[in-house]
C-alpha cells in the first residue's frame, strides 16, 4: 500500500498543476518562509538533537510535577492507578470512575499528529482496552479549556510569541475555533518553563497547553506556517525567517509587528465521510463566504465524537461562525447523498430495466468526483479514517 501511495504522489505536483489546484501554504501570500525553518516536527526532531527531550510528552508532564507514565507498564494495575489519582486508596471504585479521569495518548510527539489515538479514560475496565496501544502513555485529566503559543528564541531568550485562544466550545479533543491576535498574551508560568528548559536555543518552541499546565510542545510553528503567514505582517515574516537564515532578530522592527486579529474555524462531522467536494468546488464556496485566502481539507479524528474535515479563516467572527454552519450543513447533506447513492449501487444489479447500466455508471461517476482533489487529501482522509476504525498506537520508536 506503501508503494502505490508513493507512486501516486510522484506525480502529485503534475496533478495539481494540471487541474490548477492551489497550495494554501504558498500560493495566496505575498511572503513566504524560508526553506531553513522546519514545519514539521520529524525534520524539527532531526535538526534540533539537543533539544529533542521536548518530543518526549511523558518527560513533558513530569517537568511540571503532573502525574503520569507508560501505558504499558499500567497493564494490570488499572485499578490502582485510579487510586493514585483520587489520592484515596480506600474510596470506592465508583468514586473513582466520577472524578477522577485519565488521559492517554500517544508518547512521542514528532511520530503523531493532532487528536489521533487521544482517549478519555473513565474507568480501569475502560483503560483496559486500549493496554496493547504502543509508545502510548498516560496522565492525570487536565478538564480546562486549550491554548497555545507560539515562542520565537534567540540564544535562548525569547523575543517574540504569538497566542492562540482556544474556543470553549470543544469537538472531542479538537477546538471549534481559534481567536488570533498580537495583544494575546500567554500564561507566565508556560514563559518561565521555556525560559528554563531551552537555555541556548535557537528556533522557535510551539507549546500547548491547558490550565497553564503543558500537555505537548514542538520546535516548529503552529500548522506549519499557516497563522503567521496569515497574519500578513512582512516586518513579522522577514524577523522569523532571520532567525533562522542568519541567527538574528532586527529589534528595531518590533514596533511593526502587530496584525490585525483573525479566526480560524474548524468544521466538523458526525457522519462517516465518503465523499469530498471538488477542489474547484471548495473554492468557489470558501471564496465567496470568507475574507482570508487560507483554506484547507484538514482532517482531525475528535475522539469519539467524529471528524474535522476543513479549516478555513475569517476577520469577523460571525460572518465565520455562519460559513462554518454553512459548510457543515452541505457537507452532512452531501454525505447523506453519497449514502443513497452507494446503496443504489448495490442494489440496481438485481433489478432488470433498460436503463441499469447507464444508471451504474452515472452512479459511478459521479461518486468518482471526490478524487477532483489535489492526492493527498483523499489519502489524509484515508488515514484519519483508519485511526478512528481501528485505532492502535504509533508502532515506531523513537530511534526510527
Amino acid at each position: 500500500m506503501s508503494f502505490l501511495f508513493n507512486k501516486l504522489f510522484s506525480k502529485e505536483e503534475a496533478w495539481c498543476k494540471l487541474m490548477g489546484y492551489f497550495n494554501p501554504y504558498i500560493d495566496p501570500f505575498k511572503f513566504h518562509l524560508t526553506s531553513n525553518m522546519p514545519v514539521y516536527d520529524g525534520k524539527a526532531y532531526a535538526k534540533y538533537p539537543d533539544y529533542k527531550f521536548v518530543y518526549d510528552k511523558l518527560w513533558i508532564i513530569k517537568s511540571q510535577g503532573l502525574m503520569g507514565g507508560k501505558l504499558e507498564d499500567v497493564k494490570g494495575k488499572e485499578e490502582q492507578v485510579f487510586q493514585m489519582l483520587s489520592g484515596e486508596k480506600n474510596s470506592s471504585y465508583t468514586d473513582h470512575k466520577r472524578n477522577c479521569p485519565l488521559f492517554i495518548k500517544p508518547r512521542w510527539g514528532h511520530l503523531s499528529a493532532s487528536s489521533k489515538n487521544c482517549f478519555k479514560i473513565n474507568d480501569a475496565n475502560e483503560l483496559k482496552k486500549y493496554s496493547h496501544y504502543k509508545n502510548m502513555m498516560w496522565s492525570e485529566f487536565i478538564d480546562a479549556n486549550e491554548g497555545m503559543t507560539d515562542y520565537v528564541l534567540l540564544k535562548g531568550k525569547i523575543v517574540h510569541q504569538i497566542t492562540y485562544t482556544y474556543s470553549e466550545k470543544q469537538n472531542g479533543f479538537t477546538d471549534d475555533w481559534k481567536y488570533v491576535s498580537s495583544e494575546t498574551k500567554p500564561p507566565h508560568n508556560i514563559t518561565e518553563w521555556v525560559n528554563r528548559h531551552m537555555t541556548d536555543y535557537t528556533g522557535i518552541v510551539n507549546v500547548q497547553y491547558r490550565d497553564a499546565k503543558i500537555i505537548e510542545v514542538g520546535l516548529r510553528l503552529a500548522r506549519s506556517g499557516a497563522y503567521v503567514l496569515s497574519t500578513e505582517n512582512g516586518d513579522l515574516i522577514k524577523n522569523v525567517n532571520g532567525i533562522f537564515d542568519k541567527q538574528t532578530w532586527d529589534f528595531s522592527l518590533q514596533n511593526k509587528l502587530k496584525f490585525k486579529p483573525f479566526y480560524v474555524f474548524k468544521c466538523f462531522t458526525t457522519l462517516p465521510i465518503v465523499y469530498l467536494f471538488p477542489q474547484h468546488v471548495l473554492d468557489y464556496v470558501v471564496k465567496s463566504n470568507t475574507h482570508r485566502p487560507f483554506y484547507e481539507y484538514y482532517f482531525e479524528p475528535a475522539g469519539k465524537e467524529g471528524m474535522v474535515f476543513l479549516q478555513f479563516m475569517d476577520d469577523d467572527f460571525n460572518r465565520g461562525i455562519q460559513t462554518k454552519e454553512k459548510i457543515q450543513y452541505w457537507f452532512n447533506m452531501v454525505q447523506i447523498i453519497a449514502y443513497l447513492l452507494i446503496a443504489l449501487l448495490l442494489v440496481v444489479p438485481f433489478f432488470q430495466f433498460k436503463w441499469k447500466y447507464s444508471l451504474l455508471a452515472g452512479i459511478v461517476v459521479v461518486l468518482s468526483t471526490r478524487y477532483l482533489n489535489p492526492m493527498t487529501a483523499n489519502y489524509n482522509l484515508y488515514k484519519a479514517q483508519k485511526q478512528s476504525l481501528f485505532g492502535g498506537g504509533p508502532t515506531k520508536t523513537t530511534e526510527n
